[in-house]
């Protein structure tokens, strides 16, 4: 017994030491809100009298009541059941008390005399405290304070909270899902839409499911596991347009509404909805605790150009609106709610612009929707009354012409859900800090407008991985649950407290901006005209340096040389920042390495650009022929920077499609869409090499 003890000394001596080592503070709410920076914010924080907690204060868990423990994370996770509270007891309690608050998902937590109690009407209002406790858990862990005695009351702004998975273009490893739907709860998130595209195994259409698709059995373990941590996962099948990954295959041709293109279904063909419900139905199966089916039926095009639907003399709209009708017969037959992308609606009525561009004079978006409005009311019986309208603005949701369309769809008892983005088109990493400005907005659109919930989404075209998505989303959570009037900067260093440790949240650890302008670029820097986020047809690289004419290729680029230097020391400054990140992160290490092979892949041309300076301006042959050697060889050393980067991404994402995989035909061109290997991701760097190992030869 003697040697066990002794054994156990060196860990029951550090226990110790950390229990009185633990620094204690007077607070004010300025102070908790300073060391404790809680992401999304609660309703209300309220300091007590009495004995707060540290990391180590909870040994065991009660369950006042008939129901089981929530899932939780460490170390609430591991806690021992007790049979009463008192002090070193997490004690949870369903309640119907007059001072909870009325949302199911809303709690109060309170900390005092040593333990912690969360009373909440709802199973979903304890996983959210205790979501809030684990995250004051990790701050006095990390900062080594007592969390003071104080009491919480929180409860969401907006109901139905739901971020995008866009799968159209790639796959992930199966663990990863999980891993994301963690996260996603940790900072209350409560629904995924999850667009499946062709990478959903469909049993009864096999042919439409990619040779990577995920089965159908896979995503109900996932939408289980959801389910559990309080979020709910909805299916998006997209058609009326959008229907390239269906009617790119030969065989579903005979479906297309205009032959030439596989873009979008003719909606007077029966065999249409024969294809579409039987896809509904696998991907119902797959999400078996969701409530919506999302149809898609956005940005159709030119409708109405088959046989049949000419043949109809059915207007557009009526075609629009025939289809809408007959997918949420289906919705609602399989009880599901419907919901619409609503973008046809308006362009079909005269109203679109008004809705997103932000330069139209407010006078003049006044006088379309005086001129236009009636379209839409002579055509309400059309609109059928179960379905959820998505309202989609990802840039300016705070205009004129996007408050007049929210407010006619009130206005006529119809349910309307707003839709932001924290990725659109932006190729490698989104851009405008994170679409900080228009995801703010449109969440407090929402909660003011009190409409049906919001998406926000995270688009797959350009197929950024996803880990560069989490500050939008973060930036999502944080003003979908408690809208507050808060600034990108102080709403980033929370970001950075909570994502990646405490001891990140000064603004000098800021490297997400400054890559975000180095993207900026590295975009164009090969170009003279044209950009990244869409496969060119044509590239129209820089012109190389003439050989006998020293100093001209110099001038003629001298502005963009000018700006490759800039980017070369922002490069450095963000390489230094994410380094330091590296070693004082807690969480989210993968995330740390990612940013850093996209920093060092980003800064390629702006190098490569100096090299073809440094030979430009290189007058006798002897220094030319030295300064082709170094352009050679930083031209070979590409493949080592995309084999380390691609490492890094394929940690947890399925880098290259089946050999087999048929591309859409897709009229929007998507950078993602463009090869079945990962060459789209480098289209202008490898275009350059090979421009550049010809010009060498010369």
């Amino acid at each position: 017994m003697r040697n066990v003890l002794i054994k156990k000394l060196p860990a029951l001596f550090l226990t110790l030491f950390v229990f009185i080592h633990v620094d204690v503070f007077a607070v004010d709410i300025k102070d908790f809100e300073k060391h404790f920076k809680l992401l999304p914010q609660p309703q209300k924080i309220e300091l007590l009298n009495g004995k707060g907690i540290n990391y180590y204060s909870l040994q065991t868990l009660f369950i006042d009541g008939n129901f089981s423990r929530p899932v939780s994370g460490e170390p609430l996770k591991s806690l021992p059941l007790a049979n009463k509270s008192g002090p070193g007891v997490l004690t949870l309690t369903l309640s119907a008390n007059n001072d909870l608050p009325q949302s199911p998902e809303g709690y109060i937590l309170e900390i005092k005399d040593g333990q912690v109690i969360i009373r909440a009407r709802d199973k979903a209002g304890l996983f959210y405290g205790c979501q809030t406790l684990l995250q004051l858990l990790e701050d006095t862990r990390d900062q080594q304070i007592d969390i003071p005695a104080c009491s919480i009351t929180d409860y969401p702004d907006i109901a139905y909270r739901a971020v995008h998975l866009d799968l159209k273009h790639h796959v992930d490893a199966g663990h990863y899902y999980y891993d994301m739907i963690d996260r996603l709860a940790r900072v209350k998130i409560n629904a995924i839409i999850v667009e499946f595209e062709d990478k959903l195994r469909y049993r009864k259409s096999p042919l439409v499911g990619s040779g990577n698709a995920i089965s159908v059995d896979e995503f109900t373990a996932i939408s289980g596991y959801a389910k559990e941590r309080n979020i709910e996962i909805s299916p998006l099948v997209q058609g009326l347009g959008h229907a390239s990954f269906i009617l790119k295959h030969p065989e579903y041709k005979k479906l297309r509404d205009d032959t030439a293109s596989d873009w979008a279904f003719d909606p007077m063909n029966p065999e249409t909805y024969t294809l579409q419900f039987s896809l509904y139905e696998d991907a119902i199966a797959a999400t078996p605790y969701g409530k919506y089916l999302h149809v898609g039926g956005d940005e159709v095009g030119h409708l109405g150009m088959s046989e049949l639907s000419r043949q109809s003399g059915l207007t557009a709209f009526e075609l629009q609106m025939q289809w809408l009708r007959k997918v949420c017969e289906f919705a609602r037959s399989h009880n599901r709610i419907p919901i619409f992308w609503d973008d046809m609606v308006f362009k079909l009525s005269g109203l679109y612009q008004t809705t997103w561009d932000a330069t139209v004079p407010a006078q003049e978006v006044e006088k379309i929707w005086k001129e236009n409005k009636n379209k839409l009311d002579e055509n309400i019986n059309l609109f059928p009354a179960e379905c959820v309208f998505m309202r989609w603005n990802y840039d300016s949701p705070d205009i004129p012409g996007n408050h007049h369309a929210l407010d006619w769809y009130k206005s006529h008892n119809l349910k309307v859900m707003a839709a932001t983005a924290a990725q659109t088109m932006w190729p490698m990493l989104p851009r405008d800090r994170s679409n900080f400005q228009p995801i703010k907005d449109f969440c407090k659109i929402t909660y003011e407008k009190k409409l049906d919930g919001i998406l926000c989404t995270a688009w797959d075209d350009c197929s950024p991985h996803f880990e560069t998505y989490w500050r939008g989303l973060y930036d999502f959570a944080f003003f979908s649950w408690h809208y507050k009037d808060e600034n990108a900067a102080d709403v980033h260093a929370i970001f950075r407290h909570r994502f990646y440790a405490p001891a990140l949240s000064d603004s000098s650890f800021e490297f997400e901006d400054l890559l975000e302008q180095a993207l900026s670029f590295w975009d164009t820097a090969l170009l003279e005209k044209g950009y990244r986020n869409n496969y060119p047809k044509n590239i129209d690289l820089i012109q190389l340096p003439d050989q006998q004419k020293s100093g001209s290729w110099s001038e003629k680029y001298k502005t963009r040389i000018k700006q490759a230097k800039e980017e070369i020391l922002r490069y450095e400054i963000i390489k230094d920042r994410i380094e330091k990140s590296i070693q004082l992160s807690r969480r989210n290490q993968y995330t740390l390495m990612l940013m850093n092979e996209i920093n060092d892949l980003q800064v390629y041309p702006a190098r490569l650009l100096l090299l073809l300076e440094k030979f430009d301006l290189t007058s006798s042959a002897s220094e030319k022929q030295k300064a082709k050697q170094e352009i050679k060889n930083y031209v070979n050393s590409f493949s080592a920077l995309r084999k380390k980067y691609e490492e890094v991404f394929s940690m947890t994402r399925i880098l290259n499609n089946p050999a087999d995989y048929i591309l859409d035909q897709n009229q929007h061109e998507h950078l993602a869409n463009s090869d079945n290997s990962s060459d789209w991701m480098y289209v202008f760097e490898l275009a350059m090499n090979r421009k550049i190992n010809d010009w060498l030869t010369q």
